[in-house]
């Protein structure tokens, strides 16, 4: 987890430094048509959605986190693609929560209270396929842990389908509505 932290900071860190806001950076350049590097400030949710709420967000991702904590534990270790899951989306999540604390403190030292500066607070997102909103590691994490852990759902709600009876044999419910 701690390594996937260093590397989403890492390249927000690179991207806030290395270009101004909404400037973009081919590092293709016969791909620009599709992939650049592009500086976002994302203070909405999820792809920009519901742009001013991304400090309400971070509340949700305050709460996956803890979620997260109390559970792994509980998680056998044999299970260890499960762990994986959990893994990326708390390092997602906190990338997030890193982002959205740091410039509610910037931003709530310019503008003197925190009130004023909740709506304003943003997430630095940075890659950009053209085809999909700007997005960056930390939400990479987050949605390759909910695929997999979605995955793994399904693998076992098949695998607990297919042990069921077959329905020939009546069911103590069938014989009840009968």
């Amino acid at each position: 987890m701690a390594l996937l932290l260093v590397i989403d900071q890492a390249t927000k860190f690179l991207v806030r430094q290395n270009l101004a806001v909404n400037e973009s950076w081919a590092p293709i350049p016969a791909l620009a048509r599709f992939f650049t590097i592009t500086h976002v400030q994302n203070t909405g949710v999820a792809f920009g959605s519901m742009p001013g709420l991304g400090w309400l967000f971070m509340l949700v991702n305050l709460t996956v986190l803890v979620g997260i904590v109390l559970y792994y534990p509980r998680v056998a270790a044999n299970q260890w693609l499960t762990k994986v899951s959990m893994v990326l989306i708390a390092a997602g999540a906190l990338g997030n929560v890193i982002d959205r604390v740091r410039t509610a403190v910037l931003l709530s030292a310019t503008t003197g209270s925190l009130w004023q500066a909740l709506p304003r607070v943003y997430v630095t997102d940075f890659v950009d396929v053209k085809i999909w909103p700007v997005w960056n590691v930390a939400d990479m994490c987050v949605v390759a842990g909910v695929s997999i852990l979605a995955w793994i759902l399904w693998q076992a709600e098949k695998k607990e389908s297919q042990a069921e009876p077959a329905g020939d044999e009546p069911s103590e419910t069938n014989e009840r509505v009968r």
